[in-house]
């Protein structure tokens, strides 16, 4: 690989193992994520997509292999009292926003900028803009309960917009949304990565969404990626994996079970 290649990318998984006892969930899976790109990663439910997004977020440790962010190591921190000039920011959106039930909207949003020990007027500028960007004026005071599903995940995209964020991960933004809120959430991440030169990684399983906002695709099935290329590439027809996947046909080489 060049030195341009690596200065490109941003993500690099290189031979990532998950395992649980005897179960191996994901089979030494390799792929990168270029700087400013969406990386869509699709497969059936229980593939281990969102294991692998943890393990990006570093909210997972239990794996093999390597995962690096901007050519480090995730798992190799820094000696005491040194700084790194790359230094990164990442954010992780939940599939159901991850709010906290006893803070209302403006306290969640909020929530990571105050960890980081910023300036009050900072933090209330930022969450401001967010509230702004999100439309969820009017929402401030109000607790999650109050909000409906699409809004709750606007919250939670709002709190990844406060941190100004250099990898942003989404856990399947538009579930349980109808087609209505799933465009227009997809809308919103294609603003992030314009308006933010973002480079994400995006679980899902909607194929509309999908086809909207990847940059490059992987199929994972059975622990390893079966389909990995241009976005384009996957809706094309061309390849076996990625044709079944979308059509939901019974017969194919992915079984349904």
């Amino acid at each position: 690989m060049s030195i341009i290649d690596r200065v490109k990318q941003v993500i690099n998984v290189k031979n990532l193992s998950i395992s649980f006892g005897r179960k191996i969930v994901i089979d030494s899976v390799s792929f990168s994520a270029e700087r400013g790109t969406t990386l869509v990663m699709l497969g059936k439910n229980g593939s281990g997509k969102t294991l692998i997004l943890k393990a990006i977020a570093g909210l997972l440790n239990n794996y093999s292999g390597t995962i690096e962010i901007n050519n480090k190591d995730i798992k190799k921190k820094l000696p005491e009292g040194k700084s790194d000039p790359d230094n990164f920011r990442l954010a992780y959106v939940f599939q159901k926003g991850g709010l906290f039930d006893s803070m209302n909207v403006y306290e969640n949003i909020a929530f990571g900028l105050k960890r980081m020990r910023l300036d009050k007027s900072i933090i209330e500028e930022r969450v401001a803009g967010s509230i702004e960007r999100m439309g969820l004026q009017g929402s401030e005071n109000k607790l999650p309960s109050e909000l409906s599903g699409g809004m709750q995940k606007r919250v939670g995209l709002a709190r990844a917009l406060c941190l100004e964020a250099n990898v942003v991960l989404f856990d399947d933004p538009t579930a349980g949304l109808d087609p209505i809120l799933s465009d227009s959430i997809a809308d919103l991440l294609i603003e992030i990565k314009r308006d933010m030169d973002t480079t994400s990684i995006v679980v899902t399983h909607d194929l509309q969404a999908a086809e909207k906002v990847a940059d490059s695709i992987i199929l994972i099935y059975r622990g390893r990626i079966v389909f990995s290329g241009r976005s384009e590439e996957f809706f094309s027809g061309r390849d076996k994996y990625a044709c079944q996947f979308i059509e939901g046909d019974i017969e194919g080489p992915i079984d349904i079970f």
